[in-house]
């Protein structure tokens, strides 16, 4: 016999009952509905629950379709009600409220950087939006949102300390964050957005594709060194016996292609013979950090690196029983061991290369995929030197890495046409 499938007994009594789903709970002060339908007998509660059931179902279906405004669901939502819960509202929720919840389910797979650039883009949305309740925040309060932020300067807190949103802009000659800035905020609140939605707390996520449009071309955001600036890098490194790191890093960055961090955070043992040949091997072993799988890799030192005394430099920390190849550089939770090294070269960089914002230490990296692309290199070959993803299914799941010496034959185009001062250590 058929049995409905939200009718039970309590107390001898029979009740239709139902939950929520997950993805109307927002819409209602309850968590469930339950309907007394007065009596003990199971064939006269069949029959009785049977049409609530094709109703709430209805309901359901409507209140999802997405043709109502919204008083029309707050009216269907009420219909539904007992009579003792008709005209109840739903404890507001905030947007503070779904943010602690956000964090407090996605702190533990989060990197301590990852969580800091998290907490300081929630603390700027909710100071331009306001600790408003989910249920007001539309398309248009997004829209909002996103044309103020584009307005705003990049590190508002530590410029402007104590100022309001307001204050700031009202201020004259404010230079706002770019636009890689503006949409890494974008993206933060649009996946906060979307776990509310999850959540059953808001009906859309609202920020979803509201990143702003970047008009410069992938190779305009960061530059690469021309050879000009190489010959100014190169004339001003600084040969000072107690920071080696100032003249060792930028020379591997120029000849290797490798990330700050990557050689910030380098070893003396990852330095080693690989089939006959000097090279570098770039590892996630102990508290090193790398941006993804594909950034393990060996690479081949160039020989200008090697003539410059570099392997003297390292066997020297050897002797010495030293772990690290910088040992001024030290590790912080939050970005590793290059931050330091970072802001030391952005000072140089301004001082002695350049006054263009888009040439920094990663400029090194351009101007050898550069160098190497114009030189005729194979895509996968420079992919495996900057350790990028390889979207070549045949070759990244069935082919091997590249031997050392074909990276270094890569490598050898890397002329600068620059007499390098050696570091005597």
């Amino acid at each position: 016999m058929f049995k409905p499938n939200h009718l039970i007994t309590y107390k001898g009594y029979y009740y239709f009952y139902i939950r929520i789903p997950s993805d109307l709970k927002h819409l209602f002060p309850c968590t469930f509905i339950k309907k007394s339908l007065k009596t003990k007998i199971e064939t006269e509660a069949r029959e009785q629950v049977i049409p609530i059931e094709h109703k709430v179902s209805k309901c359901f279906r409507l209140i999802r379709s997405g043709l109502l405004a919204e008083d029309q669901v707050a009216s269907v939502v009420s219909e539904l009600l007992p009579y003792k819960m008709k005209g109840k509202k739903q404890v507001a929720f905030k947007l503070s409220d779904i943010i602690r919840r956000y964090i407090t389910c996605n702190e533990k797979t989060w990197a301590p950087k990852t969580k800091l650039e998290n907490e300081g883009s929630f603390k700027l949305i909710l100071d331009i939006m306001g600790d408003v309740n989910l249920e007001t925040i539309t398309k248009q309060v997004v829209l909002d949102f996103r044309n103020t932020l584009i307005t705003l300067p990049p590190n508002m807190y530590k410029l402007y300390s104590g100022r309001t949103i307001k204050q700031i802009l009202a201020m004259d000659g404010i230079t706002p964050m770019s636009t890689t800035s503006a949409n890494k905020h974008l993206t933060r609140l649009s996946s906060l957005l979307k776990y509310a939605v999850q959540e059953g707390r808001m009906r859309a996520n609202y920020a979803e594709s509201m990143q702003v449009q970047d008009k410069r071309r992938s190779d305009e955001v960061r530059k690469a060194y021309s050879l000009e600036d190489i010959k100014k890098v190169v004339e001003h490194l600084p040969l000072q016996k107690d920071y080696p790191e100032r003249y060792w890093v930028p020379v591997l960055g120029m000849f290797t292609g490798m990330r700050l961090d990557e050689i910030c955070q380098l070893h003396v043992e990852d330095v080693h013979e690989h089939g006959g040949i000097w090279s570098i091997n770039i590892n996630d072993h102990g508290d090193k950090k790398l941006k993804n799988t594909a950034s393990r890799r060996i690479i081949p030192i160039h020989p200008t690196v090697l003539s410059l005394g570099f392997i003297g430099y390292v066997e020297a920390l050897k002797a010495q029983s030293c772990q690290r190849l910088w040992n001024n550089l030290h590790r912080r939770d939050a970005d590793g061991y290059g931050s330091a090294f970072g802001k030391w070269f952005q000072r140089f960089n301004r001082e002695y290369v350049t006054t263009d914002k888009a040439k920094v230490f990663h400029s090194f990296r351009h101007t050898v995929a550069d160098t190497l692309k114009q030189a005729g290199v194979q895509e996968v070959v420079i992919a495996e030197i900057l350790g990028h993803a390889n979207d070549s299914m045949t070759m990244s799941r069935y082919g091997k890495r590249y031997q050392p010496k074909v990276l270094l034959e890569a490598l050898m185009h890397l002329d600068y046409g620059v007499e390098i001062k050696r570091f005597n250590h």
